[in-house]
């Protein structure tokens, strides 16, 4: 059972008339499947397809929707970091795909597998983060076509938390399966979630279909995300774009299920205006914060968990704006009841570039989220009625044993904001936020310790890499 976490609530009959358009767009327009694995699957299922297209009727979409389990558990490399998704939780990952990097200094530079691995060392020692993006970064110094095999290698030596796997072709789908089959040596339970989106409007790339079907065979959960820009590749009213991207997203979670009744789907659905004066593409946004409210609402209208964008900016500095934009979009997810954020920690500008010392402060802002949701204690002992008749006018209550057994966890503690009187602040080293972060990065990193392996596994994971890759 989904536990309602949701603060913002939308009526019914709104959700209602998204879903009802969508069905509207399924079964007039349908859906472009390039896919000729795809379209064998619909066809030998008695769906209607002209050409690339598939059109849905609303029974198929029903049933599809009353197979997707509204939660699961994803096994983690170390047992005691598995995750639930679904269960009430806010599960975080980093950035998902930025190609840059952005230095203090404002340069931007391409990304390397050396950058990757300092990600991976970063989500290993995260107090807040649950999990690692299947491409933190994209490495320019390996071969495109073998990079998710050094991506996904790093993260499962340098982290015992749950994998991403890729969904940047189906052959890298399938090393994915095949790298978590030498750790689990089968695949039944979930093991690794994945990330599938569509293209706007209304239609999938082969990749990423192809992708989907080898993740749904094998029972693996995927992230199935639709999105447009408002006014260029959607409407540019919220409205449209809700109804022409929920249709997009239910078309997925039908093929998954009627690859594998019950595969485990995460609902996404977002939306980014358009710049008008310049026809660009922006994020962070109000409309953007607007989505991810709605979209909750509807995973919740469906009964399946629901993903959403992360601590997006359009900056490319850690000044306000990357600060303001970042915790409007966090903390729409967390008061709406999100289940998975992508991009909680790192991403700059359009998400295209990724930064290790936002990484570090956004962090704070998801520890700070993490505490904003959880549920106030109201026990006996959390009222302390006994203690404050005691103490009545004239009590303090610093040295009391009822202050004294929380005061390590009551709270939350920031690592890089401040918290010091002006004076203080004045006689600070480090100042600057980024300058502050930058600190804390090299201690992160220099006491990095890699998470235990078993020897013989390792030898396994990185010759099966070595011979996919030729070497």
């Amino acid at each position: 059972m989904m536990i309602n976490r949701a603060i913002i609530n939308f009526d019914k009959s709104i959700l209602d008339q998204i879903h009802n358009r969508s069905l509207e767009l399924l079964q007039d327009c349908g859906i472009r499947f390039p896919s000729e694995k795809a379209l064998e699957v619909f066809r030998s299922k008695g769906f209607r397809a002209n050409g690339q297209t598939v059109y849905f009727e609303e029974k198929a979409i029903i049933d599809a929707l009353g197979t997707v389990p509204a939660q699961f558990t994803i096994k983690a490399r170390n047992p005691e970091k598995s995750i639930c998704i679904g269960g009430g939780d806010y599960m975080m990952a980093p950035g998902y795909g930025p190609p840059f990097i952005i230095e203090t200094t404002g340069e931007k530079r391409d990304a390397t597998l050396e950058d990757v691995h300092k990600f991976c060392k970063l989500v290993q020692t995260s107090k807040c983060l649950d999990f690692n993006s299947s491409i933190v970064v994209q490495p320019n110094d390996v071969p495109t076509e073998t990079a998710h095999l050094d991506i996904l290698l790093g993260t499962i030596l340098l982290t015992d938390k749950p994998l991403m796997g890729s969904t940047s072709s189906e052959v890298a789908a399938l090393d994915s399966l095949r790298l978590a089959e030498k750790i689990w040596g089968n695949t039944n339970d979930p093991v690794m979630i994945s990330l599938v989106d569509s293209l706007s409007p209304l239609q999938y790339a082969d990749e990423s279909v192809e992708s989907l079907m080898v993740y749904a065979k094998a029972g693996q959960p995927v992230v199935v995300h639709s999105a447009c820009s408002l006014g260029t590749t959607g409407p540019i009213t919220i409205a449209g774009s809700l109804v022409i991207s929920n249709a997009t997203t239910l078309a997925g979670i039908c093929l998954s299920q009627l690859l594998n009744p019950g595969t485990p789907i995460v609902y996404g659905l977002g939306g980014s205006p358009t710049e008008m004066r310049t026809g660009g593409y922006v994020n962070a946004s109000p409309e953007d914060a607007k989505h991810t409210a709605i979209v909750t609402a509807l995973a919740r209208y469906y009964g399946i968990p629901c993903r959403s964008q992360g601590a997006l900016t359009e900056s490319f500095c850690l000044d306000y704006q990357a600060g303001m934009e970042s915790a409007m979009m966090m903390t729409t997810a967390a008061l709406s009841g999100v289940d998975v954020s992508l991009h909680t920690c790192g991403t700059y500008g359009s998400m295209l570039a990724m930064s290790f010392e936002k990484f570090i402060a956004d962090e704070d802002l998801c520890g700070s989220l993490k505490k904003l949701i959880k549920p106030v204690e109201f026990s006996e002992e959390a009222f302390a009625m006994d203690l404050i008749k005691e103490l009545g006018t004239s009590g303090n209550y610093l040295m009391q044993n009822h202050t004294m057994k929380r005061c390590r966890t009551a709270f939350f503690e920031p690592v890089l904001s401040t918290r010091a009187i002006h004076i203080k602040w004045q006689q600070m080293e480090l100042r600057e936020m980024d300058k502050r972060a930058g600190k804390i990065l090299a201690d992160r990193l220099s006491s990095y310790e890699k998470p235990d392996i078993d020897p013989m596994l390792e030898r396994d994971l990185v010759r099966y890499v070595e011979q996919r890759k030729g070497v």
